[in-house]
């Protein structure tokens, strides 16, 4: 199939032919660099999308393959660059002693918010976790089957209750986390 700047240039038909016969194999071509089917799809979608958006500069079919193959395997090799040096960063981040330090806060953190939590009654504990899970006091009153109002008032007592038995900084930490 040889097209010409007129089909580039007015005929999405053309294109959509090209784009159907040509996609099969350049996603199998992704894929020998990435080894994941969905990222070299996104890549070769892009490829196309790129390849449409410089049709008027593009003369022939073969001129476009040559874009497609040389855009995906540039971002492939990025994609590549670019993952192993999050992964570098996040494995030096890991192994640090800052990081464990903060997750063993954090974690020690959790434990006695939610301990402070489970001594609530049941309904206000349910809130409570509900609220922490990022649901509404809508879609609480709905889950719980009592009014919004109820919400407003069991989460109201509640956080004077857990006000009360944590720490200033613990408290703070469980209302960063909760629904307004």
């Amino acid at each position: 199939m040889h097209l010409s700047t007129n089909i580039w240039l007015k005929d999405e038909g053309g294109f959509k032919r090209f784009f159907e016969k040509q996609y099969p194999s350049l996603c199998i071509f992704a894929d020998h660099y990435l080894q994941d089917k969905d990222a070299s799809a996104d890549i070769v979608q892009e490829a196309f999308v790129y390849v449409w958006s410089k049709r008027e500069y593009i003369s022939d079919a073969a001129a476009a393959r040559s874009y497609l193959y040389k855009y995906i395997k540039n971002h492939c090799l990025n994609l590549i660059r670019d993952t192993k040096r999050r992964h570098e960063i996040l494995f030096e981040r890991l192994e640090s002693p800052e990081f464990f330090r903060d997750n063993l806060i954090e974690r020690e953190a959790y434990e006695i918010i939610y301990s402070a939590i489970k001594d609530l009654s049941s309904q206000n504990q349910q809130v409570i976790e509900l609220s922490l899970d990022g649901l509404s006091n809508k879609e609480i009153a709905e889950q719980l089957d009592i009014t919004i109002n109820t919400v407003k008032t069991i989460k109201q007592r509640s956080f004077k209750t857990l006000r009360r038995v944590l720490s200033p900084s613990l408290f703070t930490f469980l209302c960063m986390f909760s629904e307004n």
